[in-house]
């Protein structure tokens, strides 16, 4: 997963060479910056730094990367700060309940009531479920048939000894389910709702590690009716109608949303007294484009950050619908996205054309991706999104034969124009067969940038921040050492 998941990240960055080699090229000659952020949680953490080590080809344990090049953001509340949204939180998961607990169809009304901004995935999951008490009573009903079996592979000497997925053994198994099957069916015979995510965690987890061992016949069954009720109570927890949504976003993601901000606005305006490593054209030997420059900047988060990020670049009034062929395609997609899963992703890219003027709203533009993550066995054959491209990138005629940078500074790089998404493969319209209103790009502010172009030294004759001695070492052909410099990552962008 994690090979199939840089190959798609080099090939959406755009990152110039074969097979990813541009990539190693770049950061081991100080013209990739890299930043890499993960909130406190340990699982997290370790998933940062194992996309750095196969991201930047390193060697060796995990521990010594998140060390060196993992960041927490714990201390400005970037990727973990969710307090200032939990009262808002609290009022729509009491409102959910009282509305998955009628012991009825759905109706109408009810349905107005739980999905008040008409989602796709969750449509989807209204007509599946029909009575939310019926539907709980059948999970509940699986969950005491799953730990029947349970009992019995524990208590069997055939298969007592079994070893399950990571060295959990039957006991584990059994309270594990035990645990979920007492808190979820409460003593006054209703369902605690906020269980269900911790059931289709759980059923997930083990018919996707344990089926060839546990073998439950209804373990698909169980999933399916898990994942359909989780499709209505994860997504509408943050909030159900839209103000709510935006309200609770805000609480969440605040921090991050303003830190994404500045890292474009930084690309853009890029002061000559920024503090950079930088090539020294002196010393850079065999290096083609000494004067390219790639800033990354990666955040490892949680689910509550990830669903307030697509809410806010939802419902945030990026851009209208109604006036917008392509940006209602791809809102149309997110909406049948049913859950953010491990892996899920949002790519924002900042690109360059250099043949425009500098205080052109042309000059710039920024692309938007979307991947919910990895899907389980059960589920293979979902949709792939429309993908996204502004006006700039597809139609623009000052555009064909020219390649965009990622980066607000000329490159003589040579990079694919069109590279599709993670889960958005885009096809190369021909003018003649345009037929929908394209995206015009989305305008950013460049006051300061055009202020200080004129200013501005040039990158050729910047000086390197590292001695001569050090230049030399790390000047040397990709061909001579694919071993790559990892940065320093205690100054902060």
């Amino acid at each position: 997963m994690f090979t199939y998941l840089i190959e798609k990240f080099i090939c959406l960055g755009e990152y110039a060479g074969t097979q990813g080699l541009g990539l190693l090229r770049l950061h081991s000659t100080y013209r990739h910056d890299l930043k890499i952020y993960a909130s406190d949680e340990g699982r997290v953490q370790m998933t940062a730094a194992a996309f750095a080590k196969g991201l930047l080809a390193l060697e060796g344990e995990l521990t010594p990367i998140l060390v060196q090049m993992v960041k927490s953001a714990n201390t400005n509340g970037l990727l973990d700060n969710d307090y200032d949204a939990s009262k808002h939180q609290d009022v729509a998961k009491t409102r959910l309940h009282m509305l998955m607990q009628q012991d009825r169809t759905f109706t109408p009304e009810d349905r107005a009531a739980i999905n008040p901004c008409s989602s796709v995935s969750i449509d989807l999951a209204l007509d599946f479920v029909k009575n939310p008490v019926k539907c709980c009573e059948k999970v509940h009903t699986l969950i005491q048939r799953l730990m029947s079996i349970v009992r019995l592979k524990r208590d069997d000497p055939k298969t007592k000894d079994a070893i399950l997925y990571h060295g959990e053994n039957w006991e584990l198994m059994g309270r594990r389910w035990g645990k979920i099957e007492k808190d979820f069916c409460l003593k006054n015979n209703t369902f605690d709702i906020s269980k269900i995510p911790d059931i289709y965690d759980c059923i997930k987890y083990d018919l996707q590690h344990n089926q060839h061992t546990l073998q439950f016949d209804n373990a698909e069954e169980l999933y399916i009716n898990s994942k359909y009720l989780a499709d209505i109570v994860i997504p509408q927890e943050y909030g159900m109608t839209m103000n709510e949504k935006l309200m609770i976003s805000q609480g969440i993601c605040t921090p991050l949303l303003k830190k994404i901000k500045a890292d474009l606005q930084r690309n853009i305006e890029e002061a000559g007294e920024e503090n950079v490593n930088r090539l020294n054209p002196r010393y850079s030997h065999g290096v083609s484009s000494p004067g390219r420059h790639v800033r990354t900047r990666l955040y490892f988060t949680s689910e509550s950050h990830l669903h307030s990020l697509l809410t806010v670049l939802r419902y945030g009034g990026l851009i209208e619908n109604a006036k917008d062929e392509q940006w209602r395609r791809a809102m149309e997609y997110v909406s049948t996205v049913s859950e953010i899963n491990y892996m899920s992703q949002i790519v924002i890219l900042l690109y360059e054309d250099p043949t425009k003027d500098p205080c052109s709203e042309e000059r710039f533009h920024v692309e938007l991706h979307f991947s919910p993550g990895v899907n389980c066995c059960v589920q293979k054959n979902l949709p792939p999104g429309p993908g996204f491209r502004p006006h700039s990138r597809n139609d623009h005629p000052t555009n064909k034969g020219n390649h965009l940078s990622s980066e607000p500074a000329s490159s003589a790089d040579n990079s694919p124009c069109d590279s599709p998404g993670p889960s958005s493969p885009v096809v190369i319209r021909k003018q003649s067969q345009t037929t929908v209103q394209v995206s015009e790009p989305i305008p950013i502010k460049q006051a300061s940038y055009c202020e200080d172009v004129e200013e501005k030294r040039s990158l050729k004759s910047r000086p390197l921040m590292v001695s001569p001695s050090a230049q030399e070492t790390r000047s040397r052909s990709f061909e001579q050492s694919r071993q790559p410099v990892v940065p320093d990552t205690t100054v902060d962008s």
